[in-house]
């Protein structure tokens, strides 16, 4: 079966494998997330052919089915098809590697947060852009987690918060010791800027600020960039407690608006959701910005259908989901 895309990109399907691994195989790089079917960052459209669903698509809606949505994640063409998909360049030299790590440092920021900093062997790293994430393999078990550090740092920070019952959490918060030997494997994701050409709006929620935070420093850091437009940041984590950075930057002027959702008499700041803050404060704006989304699942499409009914273009929403893993 072959593979069109209306950019005119062409490409062989492999058989069993979703639309999305045929293009990866195949040196193509669309949207994606969690690979899962849960995030709906890969949802794209059918424009011509068939395909068989591999994996249930539960990012999208019986609606969206009906106008021909599917997620790349999830289906295998059984025909030849043609959909609505962009290959993102920018990611073509970028390439996904599996390497040994040792654990640098190990903080606790908070009660159920740690920052762990892993370095490379001698002669090692990785090339990513600043959004993208990497996978931690430990004792059989995979966990995926986004890059807080920038692609000019010798060594990778991760962000983690602490899972109930989750078995890397529980290795992460209870066994990990310095110089302890793991593997990762990356860069993997899209979640990355695009461009600076719109105002920017980034949307966190507890540990999603990760990526934000590589994103932001690395423009801060970024002797050629020109600042033209506003940059906003809404964070939203549960408690107070749970804000375990402080946004501090030389060249940018970010607008920062730390929300929390449970109730809290000695808090100044907002209370509430994220996306609905964001909204309040922002209103008709949001329209004209790019928005970068990263966190909870549940933040995401809330987000995603709030602005969509404000009238921002789909085009100009970005995100990347945490789907818990136990």
């Amino acid at each position: 079966m072959r593979i069109k895309t209306i950019e005119g990109n062409e490409f062989s399907s492999t058989e069993a494998n979703s639309i999305l691994d045929s293009a990866l195989l195949a040196g193509f790089i669309f949207e994606y997330s969690c690979k899962n079917g849960l995030c709906g960052v890969c949802k794209t459209t059918l424009i011509e052919g068939k395909v068989l669903e591999l994996k249930s698509q539960f990012a999208l809606t019986d609606e969206e089915k009906k106008n021909h949505k599917i997620l790349t994640c999830c289906c295998e063409p059984v025909s030849d098809v043609v959909i609505d998909a962009e290959d993102l360049t920018r990611l073509k030299n970028i390439d996904v590697k599996t390497l040994p790590v040792r654990i640098s440092e190990i903080n606790f920021p908070a009660k159920n947060i740690i920052e762990v900093v892993l370095r490379f062997p001698p002669a090692a790293s990785i090339k990513f852009l600043e959004g993208q994430y990497l996978d931690v393999l430990w004792n059989n078990i995979r966990r995926s987690y986004s890059i807080a550090s920038t692609s000019l740092d010798k060594k990778v920070k991760l962000l983690i918060k602490k899972v109930d019952q989750g078995q890397m959490s529980d290795y992460w918060f209870d066994q990990a010791q310095v110089n302890d030997l793991l593997r990762i494997e990356g860069p993997k994701g899209t979640f990355f800027i695009r461009d600076a050409v719109k105002p920017l709006v980034f949307l966190a929620t507890g540990t999603g600020i990760a990526p934000i935070m590589s994103i932001l420093t690395k423009i801060d850091q970024d002797s050629e960039f020109t600042q033209q437009h506003a940059i906003h940041l809404f964070w939203g984590n549960r408690y107070k407690e749970d804000f375990v950075w402080q946004p501090m930057f030389k060249n940018i002027e970010v607008s920062v608006e730390k929300v929390i959702s449970k109730s809290d008499k000695d808090w100044g700041g907002e209370t509430g959701y994220v996306q609905m803050i964001a909204l309040e404060k922002l209103g008709a704006k949001l329209v004209v910005s790019d928005v970068y989304a990263c966190g909870s699942n549940a933040m995401i499409q809330s987000s995603k259908q709030v602005f969509s009914d404000i009238g921002l273009p789909e085009k100009q929403f970005y995100s990347d989901a945490f789907v818990q893993s136990f």
